[in-house]
């Protein structure tokens, strides 16, 4: 992990534009304004935004969508006030959420590939603890600004991540989770094809 984005904005992903935000904005579009959503052609740096009321969203498809959704920082905004970014090929990082209640649920797997930080300040506070610059109260006080920002740790912290559908407990109970990736039944048949069998 390398930097830490305090209030960040968030680019929908194309895959997740279209299949979860354009059914959505199909029934309702004004969902777009009071979760704070910009709406831009094309992703690049020179793309402007575009007043979604002139779009009729129900002439799109998956197929024939050119905009890109952009989140405004805030409190409606998917990723809460902080993310912590480790750059990978997958685009994957943590994040907070403003669905705080999701964390009651046994079953976790809402984002579309990135990870919700249940205690995200006390992580921030715990990777920034040899920057004398933030404390709880310069965190709250970067929150309260509303603006994105940048914050690069001292040092890069190594991240590992583990996809576990089955573990045991240190009673020996063994825990088993739906495979939502569907990687049990590739590891199996991979498995059996080194055995032999």
């Amino acid at each position: 992990m390398t930097y830490l984005v305090l209030n960040p904005s968030w680019n929908v992903p194309h895959k997740i534009a279209v299949q979860d935000k354009l059914p959505l904005l199909k029934k309702d579009p004004s969902v777009l304004s009071r979760q704070g959503y910009e709406v831009y052609r094309g992703w690049g740096p020179d793309a402007s935004p575009i007043d979604p009321a002139i779009i009729d969203w129900s002439t799109l498809s998956p197929e024939q969508f050119p905009y890109r959704l952009r989140q405004q920082p805030g409190p409606e905004n998917a990723l809460g006030r902080i993310k912590f970014m480790f750059p990978n090929k997958f685009d994957v990082y943590l994040h907070d959420t403003p669905t705080k209640s999701l964390f009651a649920r046994t079953e976790r797997a809402f984002s579309s590939g990135c990870i919700r930080v249940e205690q995200p300040v006390a992580l921030a506070l715990a990777l920034l603890k040899d920057d004398p610059n933030w404390t709880q109260d310069s965190l709250e006080a970067a929150f309260s600004r509303g603006r994105e920002q940048v914050v690069h740790l001292k040092q890069p912290v190594p991240v590992h991540l583990l996809y576990w559908t089955a573990w045991v407990e240190t009673n020996g109970t063994a825990r088993f989770l739906r495979d939502i990736y569907a990687r049990d039944e590739r590891l199996d048949s991979a498995l059996r094809l080194a055995d032999g069998g």
